[in-house]
């Protein structure tokens, strides 16, 4: 599949998901997670934030009251109208949205001191084209923050063919060692790497927000079903039944680079 097939793919899949998926986020317990994704990334009053892949806002929204500005960007102009949405329902002031591609992002070099990426790299074809478009756009010594899924090497192949059933537009999700290897040649250091397990979450709330083509949603719940029955994870999502739901988790990454 060619790059712009692909971003067609993108923008159909996320237009079909953008209500459920800003409702699935927008869900999520506080929990004094806003404050620690804030400490975590270094925000700092002063900053000035591009947040890459923005979908229905989460991240920027969460970083708003701890910067001076954030921009979010996006491929999908669903998804930025429910980020607009939440911005408005959460009183928002100092966000704003553009439409845009990650591998030639409409920003001046070094326009901004943090630029963070949340969720997207697994549906990039060449996720480090789209890494080097975020350092170029961060000032020295700013921070490059990448925030995805990364499964187990032994579990990488399984975790892709289930989700890329799910999801069509779903290309890879790199495992840590690769998060770790996309500043190389960059003027990035070396990224502090953050490890983390997403919460658990509700297998048929996910599966309302998805729209495969290659297979029904009810053959979908069916795998995960057996999967969490048998309690091997052979598809690499952690499915485990709790009291009648099915329940699945995943390990994810967060890599902060200072750009040199």
């Amino acid at each position: 599949m060619s790059d712009e097939s692909h971003k067609t793919q993108v923008i159909s899949q996320f237009t079909q998901q953008a209500e459920g998926y800003a409702r699935l986020t927008g869900s999520m317990e506080d929990g004094g997670r806003r404050a620690k994704f804030a400490v975590l990334v270094g925000a700092r009053a002063d900053d000035v934030v591009l947040d890459v892949c923005c979908g229905a806002g989460a991240i920027a929204l969460d970083l708003a009251p701890y910067v001076a500005r954030v921009t979010g960007l996006d491929l999908t102009p669903a998804m930025l109208a429910q980020a607009q949405t939440a911005q408005v329902q959460r009183g928002v002031t100092n966000a704003d949205w553009r439409q845009g591609d990650v591998y030639a992002l409409p920003f001046a070099d070094a326009a901004f001191s943090l630029v963070t990426c949340g969720a997207a790299l697994h549906h990039m074809t060449d996720p480090r084209a789209a890494f080097a478009e975020l350092v170029r756009v961060c000032r020295p010594g700013g921070r490059v923050v990448v925030r995805d899924v990364t499964p187990a090497a032994a579990k990488s192949a399984a975790y892709d063919r289930m989700e890329i059933l799910r999801d069509p537009s779903h290309t890879h999700a790199l495992t840590v060692d690769e998060v770790s290897q996309l500043g190389e040649g960059l003027p990035v250091g070396v990224p502090a790497l953050h490890a983390s397990e997403a919460a658990d979450l509700p297998l048929d709330a996910i599966l309302a927000a998805s729209f495969p083509e290659a297979i029904s949603i009810a053959a979908l719940r069916a795998m995960f079903y057996e999967d969490a029955r048998a309690g091997q994870d052979r598809l690499g999502f952690r499915a485990r039944l709790v009291g009648g739901d099915i329940l699945i988790s995943y390990a994810q990454t967060t890599a902060i680079w200072v750009r040199r």
